[in-house]
């Protein structure tokens, strides 16, 4: 007798079992499939529900000041103009009772609409960090209009203020800056796709231009916190304030190389020209500087590639329950050895700063000077060498040979094995050396790190990790000492 399909047993369980033909397990198939479709169409409806809508928006028509709120309502989203799809937008988010909105009870009404402008405080304002005394006011009002036979009819309006309690005075939402009304809007408009399913990719060309920085970091703040959770969003930008220093790993730079290549999308900066590369950099300096003056407590590093490093493994240690660097530090990559010692000399006196060096410098005998002088603690002065144990050592030392040889030749695109190389001085020079160079750039390997996070740190040897541990855990064991 015949099995159902489902139900087989495994072969040579059952010698009477007779097996399905392929027209039993078709038909099987087919009662599933609803509505009759083939399986071929099932499986395209099933994969077009997944493929994202794309919203492309270069800008968003502003909140109105004043709103048919019936016709609003009753009125299919998709045939409201840009501006009501805003004021819809703006309702949905306070998450509004339209019950209560149209009831005829003044009392019942205003309770709701002045709920609905104590939520928008709350979802919205809060990132409008540049005045936190604005607050929204709504009122419904009742207005005659004429109709062709001669009669009139009454309309309910919605008004939308802004009232800034510092200075004791409110206006029309449309008589507020522009870049207040973009910001605010954006943020009313966006917000909906927190509470819709639909799979949406947002494009935004130069958002926030109106914006001064800080409102631009602010604009940032509700994207990260808000928005992306539940969006893809892809923007394009020149201003350095809509670029996050510690997610360079998500910027890429559009660059114009004539007529024969056109428009290049790359992550690489080593092969993108100055001005291309100036937000970025902007960016960067601006971070630095911010945090160098701001920051209680500084780490000070030789360069770039001494900060992805740290910065980078650390992230990998913290996620796996282990040392990382202390949230507190602020990293500050100097450029090279030899500018330490001033920075120290010049700012030592007004902030808490650790050293970290590399071993190969004879003494750091200005360190050491400064350090007698009061400008920097003695204990506060690392050197890798101390680290690795060994007289002669760079950052690049921490790493087992086999990591930093594979990150070497990802930079270079070479075929290197660390069994190639020889000495007991720093990896740096070995490879110089096995290569027949004098130096190499130091920071591209560092740059494919930061570029491959996700799959070169998760590779990354216990001796490897175990190294830089304890580099962070020597740091952090100078984070509470004073500069004595």
């Amino acid at each position: 007798m015949r099995k159902e399909v489902g139900k087989l047993t495994p072969e040579g369980d059952d010698p009477d079992e007779v097996k399905p033909t392929l027209s039993d397990i078709t038909r099987a198939i087919r009662d599933l499939l609803p509505n009759g479709q083939s399986l071929r169409q099932a499986v395209w409806h099933a994969l077009f529900a997944r493929i994202p809508s794309f919203f492309y928006f270069s800008e968003y028509s502003s909140l109105p000041s004043t709103v048919q709120i019936r016709n609003l309502l009753a009125a299919d989203e998709d045939d409201l103009n840009e501006q009501d799809q805003t004021a819809l937008a703006l309702l949905k988010l306070a998450e509004f009772e339209e019950d209560h909105l149209l009831d005829t009870d003044y009392e019942t009404r205003k309770r709701e609409l002045e709920n609905v402008a104590n939520e928008l405080r709350g979802q919205v304002l809060d990132y409008w960090s540049t005045n936190r005394n604005l607050r929204v006011e709504m009122d419904l009002t009742l207005k005659q209009k004429p109709v062709d036979n001669g009669t009139t009819t009454v309309i309910d309006e919605l008004h939308i203020r802004m009232r800034d309690d510092q200075h004791e005075l409110s206006l029309r939402f449309d008589e507020r800056s522009s870049g207040f009304r973009w910001f605010f809007s954006f943020l009313i408009a966006f917000s909906r796709y927190e509470f819709d399913d639909t799979s949406v990719i947002i494009l935004l060309d130069e958002p926030a231009l109106g914006l001064h920085a800080k409102a631009q970091k602010d604009f940032l703040h509700f994207i990260e916190e808000r928005l992306s959770k539940r969006c893809q969003v892809i923007y394009t930008t020149h201003s350095p304030f809509m670029i996050q220093p510690d997610h360079l790993e998500r910027a890429r730079l559009v660059e114009d190389r004539g007529r024969e290549q056109g428009s290049v999308t790359t992550s690489d900066v080593l092969t993108t020209d100055s001005d291309t590369l100036f937000p970025l950099q902007a960016a960067l300096g601006y971070d630095i500087a911010q945090h160098l003056f701001i920051a209680k407590d500084n780490l000070v590093v030789e360069g770039p590639s001494d900060f992805l490093f740290m910065q980078t493994i650390s992230e990998r240690l913290l996620e796996d329950g282990r040392e990382g660097l202390d949230k507190r530090w602020s990293i500050m990559p100097l450029g090279g050895a030899d500018i330490i010692p001033a920075f120290v000399a010049l700012l030592g006196n007004h902030l808490d700063v650790t050293v970290v060096v590399d071993a190969r410098k004879e003494g750091h005998q200005k360190l050491t000077a400064l350090a007698k002088a009061g400008f920097l603690g003695e204990k506060r002065i690392i050197t890798i060498g101390e680290i690795a144990d060994r007289k002669m050592a760079d950052i690049e030392d921490l790493f087992g040979k086999d990591d930093y040889v594979a990150l070497y030749n990802a930079a270079f695109g070479k075929k290197l094995k660390a069994a190639d190389l020889t000495g007991t001085d720093p990896i740096v020079r070995q490879i110089a050396r096995k290569e027949g160079v004098d130096r190499y750039d130091h920071n591209a390997p560092a740059e494919v790190l930061l570029r491959e996070r996700a799959r070169r740190v998760a590779t990354l040897s216990e001796e490897t990790l175990d190294a830089f541990e304890a580099l962070f855990k020597r740091i952090n064991e100078t984070l509470s000492q004073s500069r004595a």
